[in-house]
């Protein structure tokens, strides 16, 4: 696993350009960078490596540019500047099977099962600005907006990423509806089969279910045929 996480890091850094512009900001905008511990307000003209973190606080917004991508993140919002990026189904594929690889239970040494929770956990995430908990909630709303901007593959991988290192976020049914529709939107029937399915397991308001229930069975329609 450690050849193809250093594989894909490697192609990442040809794609990726080493830094993004703020182009403008409005309120508060604040990012961790590299290794740092301390939280930085950015203002227009920073420029900030691929590895940092942005948080949008209320009332507050950033433009952003870098890597042929130009778009603004509204408040109450938090991103990682790697997860800004045009992906085709492919590598959204490629990604998903990645995630699932990382949030594979894992064997300690006594052989017993053990949570992934904090596998993959960056280490420039260690210090949220916020209870773990609202920074995971930041992100997932970080990552609505990748999806309102056109960035709706790498929205559903930054989604599941926030799934994997704060799980209390997965119960939260309106962020899993809304990302599981995009992979039926995009017609991955069976990665979006089950993630509805996972859903179906969740503390559902009655549309909800209903909605649930007609996406199992429409995609398995789809794929009988």
């Amino acid at each position: 696993m450690k050849k193809i996480i250093t594989i894909v890091l490697l192609i990442y850094s040809v794609v990726f350009p080493q830094k993004f512009k703020i182009e403008k900001t409005s309120g508060t905008v604040k990012a961790l960078t590299g290794n740092s511990e301390i939280w930085n307000s950015v203002k227009s003209g920073d420029e900030l490596p691929v590895n940092s973190i942005l948080t949008i606080e209320k009332n507050s917004s950033v433009k952003i540019s870098g890597n042929e991508i130009l778009l603004t993140l509204n408040e109450n919002s938090a991103v990682t500047l790697s997860s800004l990026k045009k992906m085709n189904t492919e590598d959204l594929l490629l990604a998903l099977a990645m995630e699932n690889i990382l949030s594979a239970p894992r064997k300690n040494k006594n052989n017993n099962s053990q949570s992934t929770a904090v596998y993959g956990k960056n280490e420039f995430e260690k210090n949220p600005v916020v209870s773990n908990e609202e920074f995971g909630l930041k992100r997932l709303n970080g990552a609505k907006q990748l999806a309102e901007n056109g960035l709706k593959e790498s929205a559903v991988v930054t989604a599941k990423e926030v799934y994997r290192k704060y799980p209390s976020t997965k119960s939260l049914a309106d962020y899993r509806i809304f990302f599981a529709d995009i992979l039926f939107e995009k017609k991955l029937y069976e990665e979006a089969l089950d993630d509805y399915n996972e859903i179906q397991k969740l503390n559902l308001t009655e549309p909800q279910k209903e909605k649930i229930n007609q996406r199992i069975e429409e995609i398995k329609k789809k794929l009988a045929k």
